[in-house]
C-alpha cells in the first residue's frame, strides 16, 4: 500500500487503500471496497480524494451510510479515525498526513437509537438542560444557532427573556464535558453576536 495516501480499515484488520481520485464502495466485486452484505447496494457510496482531503458521498442507496454512527445527508469530509458505516460493515478511515490538530480532534459519536453520547470512546451524561442544548446543536451541526434559538429550545418555561449568562453557562458546562481543552474549544465553536456551532 502507497504510504502516503488514505485508506480503510475493516473489523478484520485489512486495508483499502484509497489510492485514485474515486473509490467505489459496495455489494458489486467490482467495487474498490467490497461489502458482502445483501443490505448494501452494488454501487452504495464512494470516497473521493482530491489529494488533500477524502470526501465520503452516498450513492442514493436504499439502506443509507453512516458517518461516526450519524446517516450522511450530504457529502462529508473525513478525519483520520472516521468510522463509515455500510450494513453491517464498519470501515475506520486513516490518513496518513492528518494533521496534529486533525489527530488531537475529540472524536464525537451519538448513538441514532437511544441517543447516548460518546467522546473518544468515553460515554457522557448530560443534565437535562445539557441534553436539549446539545441535541439542538448536534441536529444543527455545522450551523450557527442563534441564542434566541437556544433559549426558546432549553428554556421554553421561562416567559422573560432569558440573559445571556445563562446561555454562556450551559455552554462553558457542555465544554467541559465534550472538549479535550474548554479553554480552546473544538467541538462547540462561538459566532460571535449570532451564537454557537457544533462541529464536525
Amino acid at each position: 500500500m502507497t504510504e502516503d495516501v488514505p485508506y480503510l480499515v475493516d473489523a478484520a484488520g485489512r486495508q483499502f487503500p484509497l489510492a485514485g481520485p474515486v473509490s467505489t464502495l459496495g455489494r458489486s466485486p467490482n467495487c474498490d471496497v467490497f461489502v458482502p452484505d445483501r443490505r448494501a447496494s452494488r454501487r452504495h457510496a464512494e470516497i473521493r480524494w482530491d489529494g488533500e482531503t477524502s470526501t465520503l458521498h452516498d450513492l442514493g442507496s436504499t439502506n443509507g451510510t453512516s458517518l461516526n454512527g450519524r446517516r450522511i445527508a450530504a457529502p462529508q469530509a473525513l478525519r483520520d479515525g472516521d468510522e463509515v458505516a455500510i450494513a453491517s460493515a464498519v470501515f475506520t478511515f486513516h490518513d496518513p498526513e492528518a494533521t496534529l490538530r486533525v489527530a488531537e480532534f475529540p472524536r464525537l459519536v451519538v448513538d441514532p437509537a437511544n441517543g447516548a453520547v460518546w467522546v473518544n470512546r468515553t460515554p457522557i451524561s448530560f443534565s437535562a438542560k445539557e441534553q436539549v442544548l446539545f441535541d439542538l446543536l448536534y441536529r444543527n451541526a455545522g450551523r450557527v444557532c442563534s441564542k434566541q434559538e437556544i433559549a426558546e429550545a432549553v428554556w421554553p418555561e421561562y416567559r422573560a427573556e432569558v440573559g445571556d449568562y445563562q446561555i454562556e453557562s450551559l455552554v462553558k458546562r457542555l465544554r467541559e464535558k465534550l472538549e479535550p481543552d474548554p479553554r480552546h474549544p473544538v467541538l462547540i465553536l462561538t459566532a460571535r453576536g449570532r451564537g454557537y456551532t457544533l462541529s464536525r
